[in-house]
């Protein structure tokens, strides 16, 4: 069967099949729009086929191809990982704002999303990122990549997710900068004593909300849902930031009604 007969035959919206297609056999999306009429045989037609049939049970393209990209690079994800979206790249860019210039401030990332930054101790010039609840990690590896002359801490409750983690840091060479320690919120780092930005993307959905077919029953619900505002995980961090007496701020993403929350920080 050709390339051109797979995808119609595929039953999925073209950008779809083309990405799944051009993953399975290593090929640019270009170079598939030049070779619709060459045949697919063997292994990779039965991987095509298959990864195919997984999408159109709903399963998110990032896990069947085992990679997404983020600000500009590629991450390896698994089902252990929620998958990075685009509001997060906001989260780093202001993460990187707020580093240069420390000042409060809202601003929207994504419909009903916001990022939100505190400063705690103005008189701090953080050393350190600690990223709470790093998931793939690709937002510690991006602010290493982006961030040069600071050292990156990514902490996660699970285990696998910070295999995932520590794979992605290797993938982008900066393994020797980031280092990852399991643990709930900032308890990993209760003994820190350098100053810290604390950037998180904690999950903060409330519980029972009714979310799209391919989150709710492929990411991991632990990284997704918070208790009944979807602010169990959220209001622990602001405390423990606050606490903390090296924190320098923090820079967090939200939903829109829950930056209230920061009011006290």
């Amino acid at each position: 069967m050709t390339i051109d007969a797979l995808m119609h035959a595929s039953d999925l919206p073209r950008l779809e099949a083309e990405v799944l297609m051009s993953r399975a056999l290593n090929r640019d999306r270009t170079w598939l729009l030049a070779h619709g009429d060459e045949e697919v045989r063997g292994h990779d037609r039965e991987v095509i086929e298959d990864w195919c049939t997984r999408r159109l049970k709903g399963e998110p393209v990032a896990y069947i191809t085992g990679e997404r990209e983020f600000f500009g690079r590629t991450f390896r994800v698994t089902p252990a990982v929620m998958i990075p979206r685009p509001s997060t790249e906001e989260l780093v860019r202001s993460a990187r704002e707020f580093l240069d210039h420390p000042q409060p401030f809202i601003r929207e990332a994504d419909a009903g999303i916001v990022i939100v930054s505190r400063v705690l101790r103005p008189s701090f010039l953080p050393q350190r990122i600690v990223d709470v609840g790093t998931g793939s990690g690709c937002i510690a590896v991006t602010l290493a990549l982006e961030c040069p002359e600071l050292k990156v801490i990514a902490t996660d409750v699970s285990a696998e997710a910070l295999n995932i983690a520590r794979e992605n840091a290797t993938l982008h060479h900066v393994d020797d900068r980031v280092r990852f320690f399991q643990g709930t919120d900032l308890e990993p780092v209760r003994d820190l004593q350098e100053p810290f930005l604390l950037v998180a993307n904690p999950p903060y959905i409330p519980d029972g909300t009714v979310l799209e077919h391919q989150v709710a029953d492929y990411e991991p619900h632990a990284a997704l849902f918070a208790g009944s505002d979807g602010g169990d995980v959220l209001r622990i961090l602001l405390r423990q930031a606050r606490e903390h007496p090296f924190c320098a701020g923090i820079v967090c993403e939200c939903q829109t009604n829950q930056s209230i929350w920061f009011n006290q920080a």
